[in-house]
């Protein structure tokens, strides 16, 4: 029997940092037929929520390094799931949208997670998690990151 190493929170906001990386780690966790690397789907996300970009754009949108923004580009390009048109106010430039493959390949991956996240709330009463919703988004405000 494996012994448990969980500590319970004794605040709130420990309670809210422990959710995250337990989802963090099961998120980032390779399902079984993911169409998109987990690490790549917020870039698709970030573009289903805001709208098509620039590459600089999508890297101070989601707090990253312009070259790991570029590399995931390239990637889900590769695969088909972005689309890139020149820029129409500079040539130079390419302006990235998520394609209608990349949005059926983050419903897919958005599924398998929701899945899980459902089964844990199976036992939930319909008014306890709507509690949790509520609070959910009322948090989720607070920290102002709506994407």
């Amino acid at each position: 029997m494996q012994a448990n190493t969980s500590v319970e929170p004794e605040t709130a906001d420990e309670a809210v940092l422990q959710l995250m990386m337990t989802l963090g780690r099961r998120f980032r966790q390779r399902q079984v037929g993911d169409l998109v690397d987990p690490a790549q789907a917020g870039l698709l996300y970030t573009l289903k929520c805001r709208g098509a970009m620039r590459l600089g754009d999508i890297a101070d949108a989601m707090k990253l390094d312009a070259s790991t923004v570029s590399r995931h580009v390239q990637q889900l390009s590769d695969k088909g799931f972005l689309q890139r048109d020149p820029d129409p106010e500079d040539a130079r430039a390419r302006i990235i949208d998520i394609s209608p493959d990349g949005r059926a390949a983050l419903k897919a991956t958005f599924d398998q997670r929701r899945a899980f996240v459902a089964e844990a709330l199976g036992d939930w009463s319909e008014r306890d998690r709507t509690s949790l919703r509520n609070h959910l988004i009322r948090l989720t405000t607070a920290l102002g990151d709506n994407s």
